[in-house]
């Protein structure tokens, strides 16, 4: 498969590998200045699950210290800029953006076999927590409460994690100055109580395989998802790509080009299923495409014209990630705040109306994570749509979105930087009411207010909402 594009936001990714060489990303990283170059022969070891299969599962309350581990280089390594990013990530954003490796994001099972969603999802959080940890070789911690809300049960829970230790990965990237195909299993431990209780207080304990963690801990590369996107995807299949589109989307070009077994083994298709082009298409690469289009902040598409043919035989495809305008943007997030029940509905063109639930009867702890950044940023899109001829556009145009928080008052409000304390002031006394309906209506009530902060030089003052 070939990758093509500059690089604008994350690096490319090319045939069916991670280029060693590639700049350093910008925009998000965490300092100023070129990334640190790892260290000549970075200790990754090629080997086969058999050659790794000293893991052990340890019940009750095994000791950090009894966990088998493969042994470490002698000198600390050396943090790609990966690695960086997730720890600045974990830091400021907790598990609601999650940082992967585009080592593994291109990665796929070895041996035909495929993790299942719930565990797919889960291992996104545990690379997450380890990064924020420099990817250290050590046993983790997971918080129940970060996989709960796919996993109803400490017994799902727990399955999902043997899965992943049960699994090893095909990963394609560099290894002493050369590209290698490196398989390796995931996990050297986990831990499982013989109790299981049903509370979210209980931790998740996991340790990774050192060749693992090298890949991750030397990468320059990574994909940022979406916390609370990703948990709403429901198919293996979309998840693939939408954790591709992920680290490709904000290139200069951002197209790829696979050959068909390629696709197959990153979008997890199972071994020997839908060997035909057209049922592979309709059963899968359709499906994810329409998912990952209503739910992420790009637009993911394959062009007829951009096909390889051998005769009536399809070779290669081109799947093309372009980022969505503001209208599209906004509209996503509406979507991912809608009741899922309706959601293959709407994405299928038949509607289905689902009548929100009351924010003061359901309470604080059924209107989910507050929004993050692009979220909120996508919002603000919306209103200014909603609000075109109803509030002077030059007044809008001095407000910016700064974060959604919970009201003193119970629910939650929007909160937006004013310039200056006179358009704060005119934008409460006069447009205050147009303002909290506009959000109301686009939330379903799940946001009902706004209020007003204006940015000083030293400090911030506050123009509360007429009922604060």
């Amino acid at each position: 498969m070939a990758g093509t594009g500059r690089r604008k936001a994350r690096g490319a990714v090319t045939e069916e590998s991670v280029p060693s060489d590639a700049a350093a990303p910008t925009k998000a990283a965490p300092e100023s200045g070129k990334a640190e170059s790892a260290k000549a022969g970075s200790g990754l070891v090629v080997l086969g699950p058999e050659d790794l299969a000293g893991g052990a599962v340890i019940d009750g309350d095994g000791a950090a210290s009894t966990l088998p581990s493969v042994a470490a280089d002698s000198a600390a390594p050396v943090a790609g800029l990966t690695a960086r990013v997730a720890s600045a990530t974990f830091e400021r954003d907790g598990y609601k953006h999650l940082i992967k490796a585009a080592e593994a994001v291109y990665s796929y099972p070895a041996n035909g076999t495929r993790l299942s969603l719930p565990a797919q999802k889960m291992l996104n959080f545990m690379i997450h927590l380890a990064g924020s940890q420099n990817f250290a070789n050590k046993l983790y911690r997971l918080p129940k409460r970060v996989v709960r809300g796919n996993h109803k049960g400490n017994e799902r829970i727990f399955d999902a994690l043997k899965e992943i230790f049960d699994s090893s990965l095909v990963v394609i990237g560099p290894f002493r100055g050369r590209r290698s195909r490196a398989e390796l299993r995931i996990l050297s431990s986990y831990v499982r109580p013989e109790e299981e209780e049903d509370s979210d207080a209980a931790d998740i304990h996991f340790q990774f395989t050192d060749a693992f963690l090298e890949i991750q801990r030397s990468s320059q590369l990574w994909a940022k998802l979406s916390g609370p996107a990703m948990v709403k995807v429901t198919s293996t299949y979309a998840l693939k790509l939408y954790e591709i589109g992920m680290q490709r989307y904000q290139m200069d070009y951002p197209s790829l080009e696979l050959d068909i077994d390629t696709l197959r083994k990153l979008m997890n298709v199972p071994e020997g299923a839908y060997k035909d082009f057209g049922i592979l298409r309709t059963r899968t690469i359709d499906r994810a495409i329409a998912e990952v289009n209503q739910l992420a902040p790009f637009r993911v598409s394959m062009p007829e014209d951009r096909m390889k043919r051998k005769g009536r035989k399809i070779e290669a495809v081109t799947l093309e990630f372009l980022a969505k305008d503001e209208e599209e943007a906004a509209e996503t997030y509406l979507e991912r705040e809608r009741h899922s029940a309706g959601r293959r509905a709407r994405r299928i063109g038949k509607v289905d109306t689902v009548a929100p639930a009351d924010p003061v009867e359901a309470g604080l702890a059924d209107l989910g994570p507050l929004p993050d950044a692009d979220d909120v940023t996508a919002l603000w899109a919306a209103v200014l749509h909603a609000l075109k001829g109803k509030v002077p556009a030059p007044l809008l145009a001095e407000l910016e979105p700064d974060r959604v928080e919970e009201a003193p008052q119970g629910g939650r409000r929007l909160v937006l930087k004013a310039k200056n304390a006179a358009v704060a002031d005119t934008a409460r006394m006069n447009h205050w009411p147009s303002l909290k309906s506009a959000l109301s209506s686009l939330t379903g009530g799940m946001i009902e207010d706004v209020a007003f902060e204006v940015a000083a030089r030293k400090a911030k003052a506050k123009v509360a909402s007429p009922e604060t």
